[in-house]
C-alpha cells in the first residue's frame, strides 16, 4: 500500500502512529509535517518527508512543471465543486504572501494557486499510485483540501481524525458531510432498545459527569476567549505587542510595513472593523423571544469547509430571519477571539440590515444566552452541542458529530429552516433528559478517548493508554483499507 500521512506533528502523533501500523508493511509512506523528526518509524520500503509549510502556502518547491501531467476539461470539471470551497480556503493565507499590505489576495492569484494545487497533486497521486490518504483533522489547509478533493474525485480512500473537543474524544471519518455515521447509527438503536420510558438509560461514570457538567448553571467554557487586541480601544496600542514580535523576528518585514502607506491604511480598516462591532453591540432583552446566533471564528475548518455553502454567515441569518415569526429577534454575538481576519464593516452592516438581529457584547456569558434562546443556530460550533445539552432545539447550518442528535435540526433547503422553525415555536421539537442521554451513550459506543487534556474527574484511563487506545483506532480502520485493496 502506498499511503499519504498528512499533519502528525507531536511526539504523541508519533507514538501512535508506531503503534498503529505495527505489523504492517507499507510500500510508500509519505509524511507530509512541519518537522522531520516526529515523523513515524514505519516498517515501508520507501519513507518520503515532505515539509507542510510551504505546500500550504501554495509553494511546490524544486517542481519541474514540464515534468508534470497537464489538466484535462474533463478533470477540472469534475472538481468543479471543490474549486469554489479553495477559492475561499486560500484566503487564509495572504498574510503569508506578497498580498499581506493590502490584506486581500486578488481573484486570479486564488485562481493561480488552485490550479496549481491541483495539477501538482493530480499528477502526485498518479505517478505515486497513492491508495491511501490518513490526515490528522478535517482538511482546511488547502493543499489537504485538494488531496481530499481528487481522492474523492478518484475513488481513493480518505481516513481523517474528528477530535470532540467538547467530551474529549475522537473518530475515525471518511466524509466530512457525513461526520461521525457510527453516532447516528447508535442513537437509532439505543432509540429502539430504549423505546420503554421507565427503563432506565445507564452511563459510565465519565459520561454521566459530561451530562451533569454541561447542564449546569455555569460549566466553564473548555475555550479561553482572547482579549488582548480586542479590548484596547487606542489603534496604536492595539497593534504595539504585536508589532514589537514582528520587529524581533523579521525586522526587513517590520520596516518594510511602517513606511508603506498601504500597510497603514489595512490595519485602519481592520481597527475600523473591530470597532464597528463593539459600538454597534448592546446588551439583550433576555425576556424577548429570540433565537441565539453565536458566530464562527474565522477562518477555520468549521465553516470552510464544515459550513459548506454556509460558510458565508449572514447567508444563515437571513435564512432564519425570512422565515421566524415577527415578534422573535436574532441575538447574534461575535465569537470571542475573533479579529479583524474575515471580517469587515461591510458584513457587519449586511447583518444589521436584518430588522430582527441584535449584536450583543462579545464578552457576555454565552450560557445566559443559551438557556434563555428559543433555539440555537450554528454552522457545527459547540454552542449549537452546548444549547442541545441544555435541551434546546438546535438548527444547524453545517456539518459536525452532533447532526445526528434528536432536537438538531440539520438545515440544507429553505423549506427545511421553515418546516424547523415552525416546529420549534409550535413546541414540537422539545428535547428530553432521555434523548440526551442516548446521545452521549451513542457517543461513549464508538467512542476513542483522545490522549491529552481536558479529562473528566471520572477518566479511567493514563495518557499511554489512550495513546495506544487512539493507535488501535487508527490501526482498524487502516487494516479495513488494506483488506478492500487486496
Amino acid at each position: 500500500m502506498n499511503i499519504i500521512i498528512t499533519s502528525f506533528e507531536g511526539s504523541v502523533d508519533k507514538t501512535a502512529l508506531e503503534r498503529a501500523f505495527k505489523g504492517l508493511e507499507l510500500n510508500l509512506c509519505i509524511s507530509v509535517t512541519n518537522k522531520r523528526e516526529v515523523i513515524p518509524d514505519l516498517n515501508a520500503k520507501e519513507h518520503l518527508w515532505m515539509e507542510e509549510r510551504p505546500l500550504r502556502e501554495g509553494h511546490f518547491t524544486d517542481t519541474n512543471w514540464n515534468t508534470i501531467a497537464p489538466l484535462d476539461e474533463e478533470l477540472i470539471e469534475r472538481m468543479r465543486p471543490f474549486e469554489c470551497v479553495f477559492m475561499e480556503m486560500v484566503g487564509k493565507y495572504v498574510h503569508r504572501t506578497r498580498f499581506k499590505l493590502s490584506g486581500d489576495m486578488p481573484y486570479g492569484e486564488r485562481r493561480r494557486q488552485y490550479f496549481s494545487h491541483l495539477r501538482y497533486w493530480n499528477d502526485f497521486l498518479d505517478t505515486r499510485k497513492i491508495n491511501l490518504v490518513l490526515m490528522y483533522h478535517m482538511p482546511h489547509k488547502c493543499y489537504d483540501y485538494i488531496l481530499y478533493s481528487l481522492c474523492k474525485t478518484k475513488g481513493i480512500h480518505v481516513l481523517y481524525l474528528e477530535h470532540l473537543q467538547a467530551i474529549d474524544s475522537i473518530f475515525v471519518v471518511r466524509d466530512w458531510e457525513d461526520s461521525v455515521v457510527e453516532i447516528g447509527e447508535n442513537i437509532r438503536r439505543f432509540s429502539d432498545e430504549y423505546a420503554d420510558p421507565e427503563k432506565p438509560i445507564p452511563l459510565s461514570d465519565n459520561y454521566q459527569w459530561y451530562f451533569e457538567y454541561f447542564r449546569r448553571e455555569h460549566p466553564v467554557v473548555w475555550y479561553k476567549p482572547r482579549q488582548d487586541g480586542l479590548v484596547r480601544r487606542n489603534f496604536l496600542l492595539k497593534w504595539r505587542k504585536k508589532a514589537l514580535k514582528v520587529f524581533k523576528r523579521n525586522p526587513r518585514t517590520f520596516f518594510q510595513s511602517v513606511l508603506s502607506r498601504q500597510f497603514w491604511s489595512h490595519k485602519l480598516q481592520q481597527h475600523r472593523t473591530i470597532r464597528f462591532y463593539d459600538d454597534h453591540a448592546k446588551l439583550p432583552d433576555l425576556s424577548r423571544p429570540f433565537v441565539y446566533a453565536p458566530l464562527h471564528y474565522q477562518p477555520e475548518a468549521s465553516t470552510v469547509p464544515g459550513a459548506g455553502a454556509y460558510a458565508d454567515q449572514e447567508r444563515v441569518i437571513q435564512l432564519i430571519a425570512a422565515n421566524l415569526p415577527k415578534n422573535v429577534a436574532i441575538y447574534i454575538k461575535e465569537h470571542p477571539a475573533q479579529g479583524e481576519r474575515c471580517r469587515s464593516i461591510a458584513f457587519y452592516k449586511t447583518l444589521l440590515a436584518v430588522p430582527s438581529v441584535t449584536f450583543v457584547p462579545r464578552e457576555m456569558d454565552t450560557f445566559q444566552l443559551i438557556d434563555h434562546a428559543v433555539a440555537i443556530a450554528t454552522g457545527g460550533g459547540t454552542a449549537g452541542f452546548e444549547g442541545f445539552m441544555r435541551q434546546k432545539p438546535v438548527l444547524m447550518f453545517g456539518h459536525y458529530y452532533y447532526q445526528f442528535a434528536q432536537g438538531v435540526h440539520r438545515i440544507r433547503t429553505a423549506e427545511e429552516c421553515k418546516k424547523a422553525i415552525d416546529a420549534i415555536f409550535a413546541g414540537k421539537a422539545t428535547i428530553s433528559e432521555r434523548q440526551i442521554r442516548i446521545f452521549l451513550k451513542a457517543i461513549e459506543e464508538c467512542a476513542t478517548p483522545y490522549p491529552g487534556p481536558p479529562d473528566s474527574p471520572f477518566e479511567k484511563y493514563s495518557q499511554d493508554e489512550k495513546t495506544t487506545l487512539w493507535a488501535e483506532l487508527i490501526g482498524r480502520n487502516v487494516r479495513q483499507v488494506m483488506a478492500l485493496l487486496r
